[in-house]
């Protein structure tokens, strides 16, 4: 008797669990898809209109689609992208906060800055990487120089008295030029200049000789006369400028000094989301619809992995400490 009421108890044990079981199944599945279908915030860090505004627009409304998912773009401006960068490292790592990230934020402002609200490598998911906008060395008109090989010999044939602008020291365009020096062996001379905006008003004037800019602010100037293209820094030709040649193409293999953008997420997002959102970049990416409108704008569309996307930005932070570090910039 006492081993039959056992078995009943077991039994009943057995019933409750497979109950509970079935009422936590459509809870589950009901959390599964409220976290599914709510917006996703794509935020960029600046300020609407501007060319990586539209491009996250570009991209959100593609993601939408495709993902069936409402995205908003998001505009945190301010601190060089420090502020939006610090908003996702914050949001839950669930798939609805995304990052249109710059190169800046996370492989440039770490060696500028003595305090980061974030550290980049470990709190910042890397999802993928979709392209970027190219710089392209230019010249001003007074400038004896107007093919690559002769601004290189001017430089070599009189080392430190070229004056070349950039953004302001540490800044994209000062980086570029460093790198350029070390791979011609050239000396130029630095003027800073707070933006490039100030600095292209010198480079018309002939105050300075060369600069790096974008291809997209450049391109009114060179088709008007006012600059001279010498070389495109990305790996493939420009599609605005397509008789400008690459640095590759010029003899040196592996420059690159393009602005690359890529979808980044707060760290803990799970290997599945990743691989999700993931795969939808890289649909959205490949579509000729948005490689056309981008191409159209200067942007250079080039899909990288997770993993592609994680081991470049390892390589420019490790590539970028050591060359601001021989620079004895000061940090903030």
């Amino acid at each position: 008797m006492k081993k039959h009421c056992l078995t009943i108890a077991r039994a009943r044990v057995h019933l409750t669990m497979l109950c509970l079981a079935m009422l936590a199944g459509p809870a589950a599945a009901q959390t599964d898809s409220a976290r599914t279908s709510q917006p996703v915030k794509l935020t960029v860090g600046f300020a609407p209109g501007g060319p990586t505004d539209l491009i996250a627009r570009e991209l959100g409304k593609g993601l939408q689609e495709v993902s069936g998912r409402s995205v908003i773009v998001e505009n945190k401006p301010g601190a060089a992208s420090i502020i939006a960068s610090e908003a996702v490292v914050r949001a839950a790592p669930d798939g609805s906060s995304l990052l249109l990230a710059t190169d800046t934020p996370i492989v440039v402002l770490p060696f500028l800055r003595e305090k980061m609200p974030y550290n980049p490598l470990t709190d910042l998911k890397p999802i993928a990487l979709i392209g970027g906008i190219p710089l392209i060395l230019v010249a001003s008109p007074s400038f004896k120089g107007k093919t690559f090989a002769e601004f290189v010999a001017a430089a070599k044939a009189s080392p430190g008295t070229i004056n070349y602008a950039s953004n302001g020291i540490g800044a994209g365009l000062h980086i570029a030029m460093e790198r350029l020096q070390r791979a011609t062996g050239i000396s130029l001379n630095h003027i800073p200049y707070k933006g490039s905006g100030p600095a292209l008003v010198d480079m018309f004037g002939g105050q300075v000789s060369v600069m790096w800019d974008t291809v997209p602010t450049s391109l009114q100037h060179i088709q008007s006369g006012k600059l001279i293209p010498l070389a495109i820094g990305s790996y493939e030709r420009s599609t605005l400028l397509p008789n400008v040649p690459t640095m590759a193409e010029l003899g040196y293999s592996g420059f690159d000094v393009s602005i690359w953008m890529g979808i980044m997420a707060p760290a803990g997002l799970s290997p599945a989301m990743t691989r999700k959102i993931e795969s939808d970049v890289k649909t959205v990416v490949a579509g000729p619809a948005y490689r056309e409108r981008m191409l159209a704008r200067g942007f250079e569309v080039r899909f990288g992995s997770s993993d592609e996307f994680s081991k470049r930005i390892q390589t420019e932070y490790a590539r970028n400490k050591a060359l601001i570090g021989s620079l004895g910039v000061q940090k903030e």
